[in-house]
């Protein structure tokens, strides 16, 4: 009996933090989609559309996010490389480049953020 539970007890405890954090996370999406009279953030993402004025300051990679392709540093080496497995900005000069719009709209995973 002590064995079956050796084994047992962490999976109900692995299962219950993944529900725990599925809840969460579509708790936060439906709150995002209900709340249509908030202003939307600053953040682009490359599901949002970037227009030709609005004027940027920040450009990230979210580390916890890219899963390393090199789409980016290949549409553009100017803003990207390749450090490790992630990539990671190496300019924040002119964040309204065709290339850097680019890569934002095709990165997989939508881990660029123009902000």
């Amino acid at each position: 009996m002590n064995n079956k539970l050796k084994i047992i007890l962490p999976v109900i405890l692995v299962s219950s933090a993944a529900f725990i954090i599925f809840q969460i996370k579509n708790n936060s999406n439906n709150n995002q989609q209900t709340n249509t009279n908030t202003p939307k953030s600053n953040k682009l993402t490359s599901t949002d559309q970037i227009t030709s004025n609005q004027i940027f300051q920040q450009l990230s990679v979210l580390p916890n996010r890219c899963r390393g392709c090199g789409k980016c540093v290949r549409i553009d080496p100017t803003h990207f490389e390749m450090q490790g497995r992630v990539a990671v900005v190496v300019s924040s000069q002119n964040l309204n480049s065709s290339n850097l719009k680019l890569a934002i709209n095709n990165c997989p995973v939508q881990a660029i953020v123009l902000e």
